[in-house]
Order: C-alpha cells, then sequence, then structure tokens
C-alpha cells in the first residue's frame, strides 16, 4: 500500500482545489447493515496508516467534471448541468447493488459493487449529460469498476495484512439501493499528521440533488 494522492486532468491534485462531482452517495441512517459493515471495517483498519472516511463523505464516483476547476464555473453553467443529469436521468428507476466484500487496493481499502450493471449504466447517463455541456474534454478520468473509498493511505503498508484483517470482517456484504445522484463541489486538501507525513482528506458541498424515478 502507498500513499493516496488524488489526481486532477492526469496530475497531482492541486492542494485546495475545487471540482464538480456527481456521486451516489449512501446515507447509513438508514442503510443500516452497510453502516455495521463500515463499522467493522474501520476497526480491521485502525491499526494501518488510513484516514477513514467519515459516514459524511462516503461515496461511489460517478464521474467528475475535469476540464475546469469549479471556481470556474458560473452559477448558469451550473444550471445547465443540473438539467442535463435531470434529462439523462429521466426515467432511470432506483436500484438495488450489494456492497462488498471489502478489498485492501494500492492506496487504501474500498468495497465493490455487485451486481453492477446498474452503476455502469448510470455512470453512462451521467457521462452523457457532462459530455453535452461541457463538451467530451470534461471527461478525462476512468472511473474503473464502481466502488465505495473506505479510506485513503497517508504512508506506506502491507496491503496483504490489511487484506487479511478485512477477510475477518463478517458478514462481508450488505445491501444499498441507489436512489438518487447529486453534484457535489468537492474539495481535497492536505492536513498534517505526527512525523512530518501529510494526509489527502475529502470534503464538499452540495450543488444539486437528483433522484431516481420510475416515470
Amino acid at each position: 500500500m502507498e500513499k493516496f494522492v488524488p489526481k486532477f486532468q492526469g496530475a497531482p491534485w492541486p492542494d485546495g482545489a475545487r471540482v464538480l462531482h456527481v456521486y451516489a452517495v449512501p446515507d447509513l441512517r438508514t442503510a443500516r447493515s452497510l453502516a455495521d459493515l463500515v463499522g467493522a471495517c474501520r476497526t480491521a483498519m485502525h491499526p494501518y496508516p488510513i484516514t477513514p472516511l467519515g459516514d459524511d463523505t462516503l461515496h461511489c464516483t460517478l464521474d467528475m467534471i475535469a476540464d475546469t476547476t469549479s471556481d470556474r464555473i458560473t452559477a448558469g453553467e451550473r444550471a445547465d448541468i443540473v438539467a442535463a443529469l435531470r434529462e439523462s436521468l429521466a426515467g432511470t428507476a432506483p436500484f438495488d447493488v450489494t456492497a462488498g466484500s471489502p478489498v485492501a487496493n494500492r492506496a487504501g481499502a474500498v468495497l465493490h459493487f455487485s451486481p453492477d450493471q446498474g452503476l455502469l449504466a448510470l455512470r453512462e447517463r451521467v457521462r452523457d449529460a457532462i459530455r453535452r455541456t461541457r463538451g467530451p474534454g470534461a471527461l478525462l478520468h476512468n472511473g474503473g469498476r464502481p466502488h465505495i473509498s473506505l479510506g485513503y493511505a497517508w504512508s506506506e503498508a502491507s496491503s496483504e495484512a490489511l487484506q487479511t484483517a478485512l477477510r475477518q470482517v463478517s458478514p462481508g456484504h450488505a445491501p444499498l439501493r441507489i436512489h438518487e445522484v447529486q453534484l457535489l463541489d468537492v474539495r481535497f486538501r492536505l492536513h498534517p499528521r505526527p512525523d512530518d507525513e501529510t494526509a489527502w482528506q475529502l470534503s464538499w458541498s452540495p450543488v444539486a440533488t437528483i433522484p431516481l424515478t420510475r416515470g
């Protein structure tokens, strides 16, 4: 495991920069099985140099609007993005996925989803909205397999040892209903840690919520 460094336009994220993202955000107040799974994973990660994401920052990234930072996107342009998202997502019904098992990765730990076809289709609808409002140059990142990040590493450690600890988490799966997406103004900042280490931490402010509806 190596230190997590967020990326923007193919380079390390500028400290403090804000970028618009579209996320699916779980509500752990209602998704109690997922809350229990996340809590058990946090316990397993505790001995490792990982900053766990809080209940208010857990998310599944659908895509980011990567042509420019959010401070350069006007209120009118944001309204256009929201309108395009509503149009692209119209008629998309809520759907259920299963989160887990937890997996140690190169820079922390994640929960993958299965089946992931619904999330992949949702991602393509989100990308269509971004492409129509910002152009193809705003889609610069390959999100890979849909997942929830559990925490970001701030130093090196053994991913194999972490995976062994995560494998003991039981039950290792939890259901989740995807019923809305959120457009968020996302910020990464470097925070100091002891021994001259630093850790990237995520925060955001809401822009709009787009519910998924059947009709």
